[in-house]
């Protein structure tokens, strides 16, 4: 996972726990590990991000699906995943990248649904919670 997005989960779960202390005590690990990951000197296991998604507030079932897809992508194990997992990532409303593609971000609010069309390769990332992908070229987003 990028940095600024492990940033912006830890900050959502730090906002609900009330503090980094409190957010390593609520999943489990040190208060040196929250450190490490805010600071950038260790990444979380997938595990840790389904922890940290959960006390934020946010579905973490899907976090923890791309996570685990993201830390094995440009391998055949991470194939492996995105094929049996990628349809589970789709039907929760996650975000999903094929493995190896670069990310194509999609920013601004919508006001109505608009069709587009995206390359079956590209990696949508958006703050929008619906994304109902349609054939393999089009897709649907719709704003909230």
């Amino acid at each position: 996972m990028k940095y600024e997005e492990i940033i912006d989960l830890m900050d959502k779960a730090a906002a609900m726990a009330g503090s980094d202390y409190k957010i390593a005590k609520s999943i489990g690990v040190t208060p040196q590990v929250v450190s490490d990951w805010r600071h950038q000197r260790r990444n979380p296991q997938p595990e840790d991000i389904a922890l940290l998604a959960g006390l934020a507030g946010l579905n973490a079932e899907q976090w923890a699906m791309r996570a685990l897809i993201e830390k094995h992508e440009g391998t055949a194990k991470g194939d492996r995943l995105y094929k049996a997992l990628g349809k589970a990532l789709l039907a929760t409303g996650a975000t999903v990248a094929s493995v190896g593609a670069n990310a194509t971000v999609i920013s601004g609010m919508m006001s109505k649904v608009s069709s587009m069309v995206v390359p079956s390769w590209a990696y949508v990332s958006t703050w929008w919670d619906i994304l109902v992908p349609v054939g393999c070229s089009t897709m649907y987003i719709m704003s909230t």
